[in-house]
């Protein structure tokens, strides 16, 4: 899949990307418990989305690094369209 035929309410997501900005790791208090978010920018060359790792899902990255995203699900929040790993999802990164 590619990053332009993402749409709100997609699950089961599959691309290959690469990082262009990374957040840091913060906590936040969502449906009642302290959680760890990690958000990141990422394009494959038809689109960027922002990438939201949570919890143990949350790995290392950087700018430049190309990674996997897998089960992933997207979502609006705030008017702006976000591509959630967590529960089922998983992200890697590719290469070295």
């Amino acid at each position: 899949m590619r990053i332009s035929e993402l749409k709100p309410g997609m699950r089961n997501v599959r691309l290959e990307a690469e990082v262009l900005e990374v957040g840091e790791p913060r906590r936040i208090r969502a449906r009642g418990s302290e959680r760890t978010i990690l958000e990141a920018i990422i394009t494959d060359g038809t689109g960027r989305v922002k990438l939201v790792l949570w919890d143990d899902k949350i790995i290392g990255l950087e700018p430049g690094d190309r990674v996997l995203v897998e089960g992933g699900v997207v979502t609006s929040y705030r008017g702006e369209w976000r591509l959630n790993v967590s529960r089922d999802g998983s992200v890697r990164k590719l290469g070295s």
